[in-house]
């Protein structure tokens, strides 16, 4: 039996994360940030208070292995950590920030949204040495535990609408196609996302 072990990321998680959240959409964050994107993703993760920090990740072990990480947070979150995460990215662009600012702000304005009571899974990847195992699905079931401390009702995602495999797994997982999101181009590329949630609890809160 697999010893598979569910845990909160770590600073020294960097090399992984960054791995693995350009597994999760490798063109997207490839048209945004260039071919660095891995170094980018490494320092901003290393820095706590941001939204790529290793404070919101979770990483999946098989055998003592990374297999997997999920990176989410709250509408509490965005609203305290979005500013810092955007002066560092800034910084870690440098020259390439102003070249692809127009970019950056319509994809923050149509990905990454989180109204009160949400929490945002903003990406999850396995390697694919371990697929089919259900670790995918196990990493859900962390990040809707994560969302019931936070007082959230409703868990939210983008998703690119070509990723049939993707859509196919969250929705046997429950999540429902809410719009899709106006498309997003830059000189090579066209992105269209669907904005999926799932409901944890109906009540006042719902919004």
């Amino acid at each position: 039996m697999d010893n598979i072990i569910i845990r909160k990321g770590r600073a020294e998680d960097a090399q992984d994360f960054s791995q693995l959240i350009l597994l999760s959409a490798a063109t997207f964050f490839l048209s945004i940030f260039s071919s660095n994107t891995e170094e980018i993703m490494r320092k901003i993760f290393q820095q706590p208070g941001n939204l790529f920090s290793f404070e919101h990740s979770y990483f999946i072990e098989v055998n003592n292995e990374i297999a997997g990480m999920a990176l989410g947070y709250n509408w509490e979150q965005k609203r305290r950590e979005e500013l810092h995460t955007g002066l560092l990215l800034v910084k870690h662009l440098k020259w390439r920030f102003f070249t692809r600012i127009f970019y950056l702000l319509k994809a923050q304005g149509i990905v990454g949204k989180v109204s009160k009571y949400e929490y945002y899974l903003s990406n999850i990847a396995v390697y694919p040495a371990f697929r089919a195992l259900g670790l995918g699905t196990k990493l859900f079931s962390e990040i809707k535990r994560e969302s019931d401390k936070t007082g959230a009702n409703k868990i939210v995602l983008d998703v690119e609408t070509n990723n049939k495999r993707a859509i196919k797994l969250y929705k046997k997982l429950g999540y429902i196609i809410k719009w899709k999101t106006p498309y997003i181009k830059n000189k090579k590329e066209t992105f269209e996302f669907f904005r999926m949630l799932k409901v944890l609890e109906e009540d006042s809160k719902d919004t």
